[in-house]
């Protein structure tokens, strides 16, 4: 649980103008120093924020959430930026094997309950690994629109803070990271993928302006709910 004497409002604004390094660097050793963790997808833009942890600690953990379903390319892209940076601490977590066999025997839940198929192979998993944080790292950004675009870069999110450092920053700012640091971009991000989840719920972005267009297409679903509160 987060500590209560924490006034997210006042951090909010004293932290507003400050880079993602600054903000990185200030709740890695200072804020909650060995009590948060970096929840990555090793996604099209992930490394941004991994390059910034590698500056500051690399023995930081690091959190992939693995389903099963993600993309080969997405699991060597995690090894070789693990390598390059230099990180030592990244751990996968699993869904529970009794959770796929009552809900998803067959693999197929995606196809007629979505929500479901994230909650036992993300949100559960998830909220049981946290259990030994205070707060955790979140690479969204406000940039994406949708349910992002009123990002916050500290929010209150199941008992812990969750901190979007990259919050405010603008696509050029990725792009020139990217290239300024010299780092490989996902494998298929040149094929169009501009956000990358798991392979049954993912296709190319048909909309270059909008990076999620890509996910859970022809249905309303737009998250994989890490970022909701449980349901009770």
């Amino acid at each position: 649980m987060y500590h209560d004497s924490i006034n997210l409002k006042n951090l909010n604004k004293e932290y507003k103008g400050s880079s993602p390094e600054l903000i990185l660097r200030m709740t890695i050793e200072e804020m909650f120093k060995n009590k948060i963790a970096y929840v990555c997808s090793f996604g099209t833009e992930s490394a941004v924020i991994l390059h910034m942890i590698s500056q500051i600690d690399s023995n930081f953990p690091v959190i992939l959430i693995n389903t099963n379903f993600l993309f080969k390319e997405t699991i060597e892209y995690k090894n070789h930026l693990l390598q390059k940076l230099k990180l030592k601490n990244c751990k996968e977590i699993f869904p529970n094997n009794s959770d796929l066999v009552k809900n998803d025997k067959y693999g197929d839940l995606w196809k007629s309950n979505p929500d479901l198929c994230c909650n036992i192979r993300k949100v559960i998993p998830l909220k049981k690994e946290l259990r030994n944080y205070q707060a955790w790292i979140s690479g969204r950004k406000s940039f994406h629109k949708g349910e992002r675009k009123l990002l916050k870069i500290f929010e209150v999110l199941n008992q812990k803070v969750v901190v979007n450092p990259l919050a405010f920053v603008n696509k050029s700012f990725i792009d020139s990271y990217f290239d300024f640091h010299k780092i490989s971009k996902h494998p298929l991000f040149t094929k169009g993928y501009l956000s990358i989840g798991c392979i049954n719920c993912t296709i190319k972005s048909s909309n270059v302006n909008d990076p999620r267009s890509g996910r859970w297409t022809n249905n309303i679903k737009t998250e994989c709910g890490i970022h909701y509160s449980y349901k009770k």
